[in-house]
Order: structure tokens, then C-alpha cells, then sequence
């Protein structure tokens, strides 16, 4: 093992990385964990994935035993320690000594300071009372001007919504392009052994140990929600459509969309050089036979024009159906953030509708809960092209209501998305 190796240590840097705006939680987790001890992991993730879920409260807790305004870095420390101390086991004298110590080594000459706030904050009662936003906010420790939006949106389904429970898992299907149902069920069991496993009508939810014991050839992580989406998507297509998909990477419904039409052909793009390096590799790995090349979704191509059964829409969004599994996802999104992206949603939309063949659909989605990156999106579309239609989805997910799908973290087990299937007329 590295002698310079601390679960404290490689949890710092993967917080202040995220915490800095210039990282993503799973990809600088992953990161962080292939060089770490494997029994260290655990402790890792749980640390990581803690103070970003109790991210407002501990905050709070800093603001009411702080004297003095603390900066950024410092403030990921405290974090760090206010969560073990608050949420953990260990005694806490062991947590205040450790915390201590790890201060005189990275940040030399605030040791007192991270001593004072700690032990004062056992002292600290955060207010759980109250079902407005603001309280809310505070309760479930998710920004407020999100938790204001579910509020307006749903109601008392709103806390439903952020008191879902998250397993902390990843959830995976097999690639059916390389291995079968029974001889890939067969392999999760021999391989999972003691590690936690949950089955699914797509696969599977597993651990990350588990991740590291598997082909990555054999299956590919992707979430519930997507799959479901994508199996929409493909419904009533022929067998030989031709579907393009506009915002793919990177890379998992058109992928999939092609493992349930093998005789499909999919064309996959996106508009960064880096993202379209993502499908591609993706592809490989699966043994996907997908055109994949780089295109901006709100310019009109006009060699693309009625020519797809399908167009697939999955675009850019807040995230914010990931609110419970992806804690970080909506730390520094702001709440003009949603008008200039149901603004981007819209002209991609409209971009799409030019591609779809008469008779052919056209499919929006996003892993958002806000209304108005959803059904105010799709609605003010169909208002606007009569020669479209919303076709509501035969198969057995999420809820369906006005012609559109939306699934739930606390009903469907999974992130929240939104799907809306419209048909052209012939």
C-alpha cells in the first residue's frame, strides 16, 4: 500500500474536486478508487457520496459554529468531518482527533479552528419541521430553488420524491449482443458472492467491487430509467428502422436501441469531438454496428430531412431526476439555469421534427423532474406542429398521463425521467 495512502486523504481530493464545479462525482470517484486498496473502497464511496447527500445540512451546521467566514477548502474538510462525526459510528473523540490531525497536515495552522467547530457541532439542531420549500430544502439537504420546483410541480408528492431512498448501487443489463440471459444471470451469481446484488426486469444493481469482477464486454452500466426509455423509444418500430439519435453520448440508448432492432440502422451523434469518441469507444466495447459522427442538434441538415422512422431526442437537461442518486448533480445549477436550457430543449425539438419520415415518430426525453423541461417543452411543440400527435407508450412503465411518461424515484425504483413519444401524420 502506499504509505501516503488515507481514506481521509483520497476523500478530500475527490470532494474538492467536485466541489471546485470542474468534476463529476462518479467519474472522479472511479478515478480515485482504481488506485485505492480494495478494502478501503467502501469506506471511500460512503464517505464521498455522504457529504454530498448531507451537503446543506452540513453546511448549516458550519455556518451556526463558525465564527468566521471559512473558505473553500477548508470547508471541505469540516464537511468531511462533520459528516463521520454526525452520521457515523465511531466515537467521537477518535473522529475530532483524526480530523485534527489530517488539518496539521494539509492545512497547517487551522488545526484549532477544525477542533473548535467539531466538537461544538454535536450542539448544533438542524430544524426538520415545516413543509415549505425552504424547510424542505433543509430537511432532505437539496438546494431550494429545485426543491421549490417539485413543490410547484407536485405537491405534497414533492417530499415523496426527495425522502425516495437511494442504494447506493449501479445498475447494469448484459450485453445481448455477446452473452445469453441464462449464462449472464449464471455469472452475476457465481460472481457476486457476498456483495450485494438487487435484480431488475433489465439487469441488475451492483456493487462497484462487483463492476471491477465482470468482462466489461459482458454488460454495460446503465441506469433503469434509461433502459425503460429506450425500450419506448424502439416500440412499434419496424424491424429495419432507420433511427437517428440526436444527443446520444454517450452512447446507451442507441446502443440498446440497436441490440432490440438488430436489423436497424442507428446513427448516433453529438455535438463535442469528445463526446462522439465516447460513443464510438462504446460502441466497440458492445459490439454495436452504429454509425456514430459529430453533429450540432439545433442546425437543420437538409440531407437528413424526412428520412428517419425514429428521431430521438434525449437532451440536455438539469439532471434533476438524479436528485436522489447523484447528490451533486444540482449543487451549482441555478434556477435561470432551467429557462436557458427549455430554451436549447425547444430548438432541438424543432431541429428533430424536420427528420422524421411521415408516419414516423419523434421521441423527447430528459432526466429531469421539472415540468418545464418537460411537458411545457413537448406541449408548446404540439401547439405549434398540428402534423404531430403524442403517442402514449403500450408498455407497463412509470406513469402515463396526457399522452406522456414520466417514471419516479419513490414509485419506479429508479432516477426520474420523462419520456414523450409524438407520431407524424401520414
Amino acid at each position: 500500500m502506499n504509505p501516503d495512502f488515507t481514506i481521509e486523504r483520497t476523500a478530500y481530493g475527490v470532494l474538492s474536486g467536485i466541489y471546485s464545479g470542474g468534476a463529476y462525482s462518479s467519474i472522479e470517484l472511479d478515478r480515485a478508487l482504481d488506485v485505492a486498496p480494495p478494502q478501503a473502497r467502501g469506506k471511500i464511496t460512503a464517505l464521498v457520496y455522504g457529504v454530498l447527500d448531507k451537503s446543506a445540512r452540513l453546511d448549516y451546521v458550519i455556518s451556526s459554529v463558525a465564527e468566521r467566514k471559512v473558505k473553500a477548502g477548508l470547508s471541505v474538510l469540516l464537511k468531511m468531518g462533520l459528516y463521520e462525526l454526525l452520521y457515523g459510528s465511531e466515537p467521537d473523540y477518535a473522529v475530532v482527533s483524526r480530523y485534527v490531525a489530517f488539518a496539521k497536515k494539509r492545512m497547517p495552522g487551522v488545526a484549532g479552528f477544525v477542533n473548535a467547530v467539531l466538537r461544538r457541532a454535536k450542539g448544533v439542531t438542524v430544524p426538520d419541521g415545516g413543509s415549505d420549500p425552504a424547510s424542505l430544502a433543509l430537511k432532505y439537504s437539496r438546494p431550494e430553488c429545485a426543491v421549490r420546483r417539485l413543490v410547484e410541480d407536485f405537491g405534497d408528492r414533492a417530499e415523496k420524491i426527495l425522502s425516495a431512498e437511494n442504494n447506493n448501487l449501479t445498475h447494469i443489463r448484459r450485453n445481448g449482443l455477446r452473452i445469453g440471459r441464462e449464462e449472464f444471470d449464471n455469472l452475476i451469481v457465481e460472481k457476486s458472492k457476498n456483495e450485494q446484488i438487487i435484480r431488475t426486469k433489465f439487469g441488475y444493481y451492483v456493487t462497484h467491487s462487483m463492476l471491477r469482477a465482470l468482462d466489461p464486454k459482458l454488460y454495460t452500466a446503465q441506469s433503469l430509467s434509461s433502459v425503460m426509455a429506450a425500450g419506448i423509444f424502439a416500440e412499434n418500430l419496424p424491424e429495419n428502422a432507420r433511427v437517428l439519435d440526436l444527443c446520444a453520448a454517450p452512447g446507451g440508448k442507441a446502443i440498446y436501441i440497436k441490440e432490440l432492432l438488430p436489423q436497424s440502422s442507428v446513427t448516433a451523434c453529438d455535438v463535442h469531438p469528445h463526446r462522439v469518441n465516447l460513443i464510438r469507444s462504446y460502441a466497440d466495447r458492445m459490439g454495436a454496428d452504429i454509425k456514430v459522427m459529430q453533429n450540432d442538434a439545433t442546425k437543420i441538415r437538409a440531407e437528413w430531412k424526412n428520412s428517419f422512422d425514429a428521431v430521438i431526442c434525449d437532451v440536455p437537461c438539469t439532471g434533476s431526476g438524479l436528485i436522489n442518486s447523484s447528490p451533486d448533480i444540482l449543487l451549482f445549477k441555478k434556477d435561470d439555469d432551467v429557462a436557458a436550457l427549455a430554451s436549447l430543449q425547444k430548438r432541438i425539438l424543432t431541429a428533430a421534427a424536420e427528420y422524421v419520415a411521415p408516419g414516423g415518430v419523434l421521441a423527447y426525453s430528459t432526466c429531469s423532474l421539472f415540468r418545464a423541461e418537460d411537458e411545457a417543452v413537448v406541449s408548446e411543440f404540439l401547439a405549434a406542429h398540428d402534423t404531430y400527435s403524442a403517442e402514449p407508450t403500450g408498455l407497463p412503465y412509470g406513469e402515463t398521463k396526457d399522452g406522456f411518461t414520466r417514471f419516479f424515484p419513490d414509485t419506479d425504483g429508479c432516477d426520474g425521467f420523462f419520456v414523450a413519444k409524438m407520431r407524424r401524420a401520414k
